[in-house]
């Protein structure tokens, strides 16, 4: 039996603390925080009202992309704003493209000449999705707001075009959007676009809603269950520069939800990318992939509907990947103090099970809250780790829970390769223990030297850029996929690898992670001691099979697929 979610907040406490306390790999590394000497100077604005309107606590998202497809990542962190209502000119709400300028580490701001400001823009910037939607070779942006959502076509000349009225994904009628991400739902060779929806909230129903405490006089931001669930939506590519709205005949709008973060896999192994979603106190939702686009939210009989006890929690930001190298991707998302960031353990057949606690995540995150987050392998040891950027929603929740706080640090769970995780938050670098307003957050090696960097963003503050200052050296493959009969960027591309050793290790291409945010669609992957892959074996959306043998190590690898 596994252990219930029954335990008081002081012994997870103590037990954190014990774990933390006993832990030891001898495999400590250290990172800093580089975003000053390399160049990435921005500061998010969340434009703060008393009012405490819902969308100013979210948003933050950050994007990892090669705009220019010269091989190194740029970076795209989206701003607030200070309307919703009002046409965006003020250039404190801008939000800024950074180019990577290739060997060397260093940023240059080239916002201006891009066309991805947000200039004359109606919304609150919320959630990016990154993808080549029309396969020219050119990594498009979708952008998610409080308002009116924007897709921006790359020009292929480093800058972009707003295409939204074209191509038919605004979603004006629907405020409220969050999370975005790319996926080929039909496997027809164009990614389509999936868009969640967070709760019910206008200005006209809901702009002087207070919540809180009237006597005190303690206003904060209302909690979700205050407002109506909503449908998410699903654009189907129809490959000529427009989309359709599929969301009812797909099943995608049949069941109703407070949307947050959301990420693909196929987790049942058919060859249809699937979908997760946090949904924000109201069950998560599993949408499972029947074929061609065709959805069934099958959450509650996989066991992911809530945690073991049955209960909903603040689901925010997840990752869904393969921790324990099983070949199958498993569910991590975060929520806040007290309630404990979940684990599902993909058991096969359809079915997960919920190891937080065998996993030690439960009392190890107890006492936290945390957003966007992602599966790494920051020590290249051939097992993903964690990082999750904390944070809690409320600004001030210390005045309901004297445990609480606002702002927090990252955190790092080090995976133990016994499907168990220790925290080594503490344990890698003075810089590490930077606190703030974190919510986006953009893995992905920025040099190419085999190394993981992070971006991460806080609300009102300047954004990090952590990459390793030591550490063990350990082996690595950066893996780049072109798709030909499947998408360009080959996103639901599965690959494994076998090690000489007989280990191996599973990935898919995605970019979609935490909440809001969007990482490298490159796949790396640490592989200890071995100097050389035995086997890679590729299977691409498209069905082709393709096997690599004795691939040397440390070198960043462009596989195509086969036209035939």
């Amino acid at each position: 039996m596994m252990p219930l979610r029954t335990c008081v907040l002081t012994t997870l406490l103590l037990l954190a603390t014990l774990l933390s306390a006993t832990s030891d790999t001898g495999q400590d590394f250290v990172v800093e925080n580089i975003a000053g000497r390399v160049g990435l100077n921005f500061r998010q604005n969340n434009f703060t009202t008393e009012t405490k309107y819902p969308f100013e606590t979210m948003g933050g998202a950050v994007a990892a992309l090669d705009y220019n497809s010269d091989g190194y990542l740029d970076l795209l962190f989206l701003n607030g704003a200070p309307s919703p209502s009002h046409v965006r000119t003020d250039p404190a709400s801008f939000n800024r493209l950074y180019k990577n300028n290739g060997p060397g580490l260093a940023f240059t701001d080239v916002t201006e000449s891009s066309g991805l400001s947000g200039r004359g823009v109606r919304g609150y910037p919320q959630g990016v999705a990154i993808g080549d939607y029309d396969n020219d070779g050119f990594v498009d942006v979708y952008v998610t707001n409080f308002g009116d959502n924007a897709l921006y076509h790359n020009n292929g000349d480093g800058t972009f075009r707003d295409v939204t009225a074209r191509a038919g994904v605004a979603m004006s009628g629907h405020p409220f959007k969050a999370s975005a991400c790319w996926l080929d739902a039909d496997n027809d060779g164009y990614l389509d676009l999936f868009v969640t929806r967070y709760f019910d909230w206008t200005f006209e129903q809901h702009g002087d809603y207070w919540c809180g405490d009237r006597k005190p006089g303690y206003r904060t931001y209302c909690r979700p269950d205050v407002f109506k669930p909503m449908p998410n939506a699903l654009f189907h590519n129809n490959g000529d520069g427009t989309f359709t709205d599929v969301s009812e005949k797909s099943g995608i709008s049949r069941p109703l939800g407070k949307g947050m973060g959301a990420a693909i896999a196929d987790f049942d192994g058919d060859g249809w990318m699937d979908i997760f979603v946090t949904n924000d106190k109201w069950p998560n939702t599993l949408y499972h992939n029947k074929g061609q686009g065709v959805f069934e939210d099958v959450a509650a009989n996989a066991g992911v509907w809530t945690n073991e006890n049955g209960v909903t929690v603040s689901g925010m930001g997840c990752d869904f990947n393969d921790f324990n190298n099983d070949g199958r991707p498993d569910i991590f998302y975060t929520d806040v103090f007290s309630e404990c960031f979940t684990l599902f353990l993909n058991k096969g057949g359809g079915l997960f099970e919920d190891w937080t606690f065998p996993s030690s995540l439960g009392p190890l995150s107890a006492s936290h809250s945390g957003w966007s987050t992602k599966f790494m392998d920051w020590d290249n040891d051939g097992w993903k780790d964690i990082l999750t950027a904390g944070s809690h929603v409320l600004d001030n929740p210390e005045m309901y829970n004297s445990r609480a706080r606002y702002k927090e640090s990252c955190f790092f769970f080090h995976n133990t390769a016994e499907s168990r995780f220790e925290d080594l938050s503490a344990r890698i670098g003075a810089d590490f223990q930077q606190v703030g307003a974190f919510r986006g957050l953009a893995v992905g090696d920025y040099d190419n030297d085999g190394s993981l960097e992070a971006a991460v963003s806080r609300l009102n503050d300047t954004c990090v850029f952590f990459k390793k200052k030591s550490g063990p050296a350990k082996n690595w493959l950066l893996l780049s996929l072109k798709g030909t009969r499947s998408n360009r960027d080959a996103i639901g591309a599965r690959v494994q690898l076998t090690l000489p050793s007989g280990m191996r290790i599973y990935d898919h291409v995605t970019t979609a992670n935490g909440i809001y945010s969007a990482s490298d669609r490159r796949l790396h992957l640490g592989l200890g001691d071995a100097s050389v892959v035995r086997s890679l074996v590729i299977t691409w959306p498209s069905g082709t099979v393709q096997k690599l043998d004795d691939v040397k190590a440390n070198q960043v690898l462009q596989v195509a697929e086969p036209s035939r």
